[in-house]
């Protein structure tokens, strides 16, 4: 796990143009802390991992190497479930104009 995290830590300081030395500061953590987490010598602690996801605003899982990438992408996919479930239970109060509505409302998007 050291080598795929040190490498999506890396790629996120990139795309946030952050340096290492920004995110140790914003960590709590020295800059040779983070040197050794992104070359995969040491891999930090269940607190300290949770931490440098959040500040680079991703979850744990993607730093971990799971599909999920992002703390937004998480919390987009739960609202859109639940708008969802809204709609499908309220689908019969629509009338079939408000249904059209939507259809096309959503097509646009």
């Amino acid at each position: 796990m050291s080598e795929k995290l040190g490498q999506k830590i890396e790629q996120q300081l990139r795309e946030k143009k952050m340096s290492q030395k920004e995110l140790a500061q914003k960590a709590n953590l020295t800059e040779a802390s983070v040197s050794h987490y992104i070359k995969g010598d040491r891999e930090p602690r269940s607190e300290t991992l949770g931490v440098i996801a959040a500040i680079l605003g991703v979850t744990v899982g993607f730093l971990a190497g799971s599909a999920v990438t992002s703390i937004a992408k998480d919390k987009k996919n739960e609202q859109f479930d639940e708008i969802k479930n809204l709609l499908k239970q309220n689908i019969d109060n629509f009338s079939d104009e408000q249904k059209f509505d939507l259809i096309r409302i959503l097509s646009n998007n």
